[in-house]
């Protein structure tokens, strides 16, 4: 885990061509809801955003959960960047 936020949880991954990823894993509210309107609407935006401080949205999965699945940055979290905290 390289980050944890009020919705999701942002895990380092490596696909099978050794390309670094994040992986945003949505955490499920107390009643056992996943918001997937939202989860919609996320990957709806960040799908059509391109933008050089943007990182790329590589894919999504929807097996176990819902993810999302971005370039790594090794830059970190804009918390990070804007506040020094690791």
């Amino acid at each position: 885990m390289v980050g944890k936020g009020g919705q999701a949880e942002v895990y380092r991954g490596m696909l099978d061509d050794g390309r670094l990823v994040a992986v945003k894993r949505l955490i499920q509210k107390s009643s056992g809801d996943v918001k997937e309107k939202e989860f919609l609407s996320e990957l709806g935006i960040i799908g059509h955003v391109s933008h050089p401080n943007t990182v790329a949205l590589v894919g999504f999965c929807v097996e176990n959960g819902l993810h999302l699945i971005f370039d790594y940055s090794s830059y970190g979290s804009v918390s990070t960047l804007l506040h020094g905290k690791h």
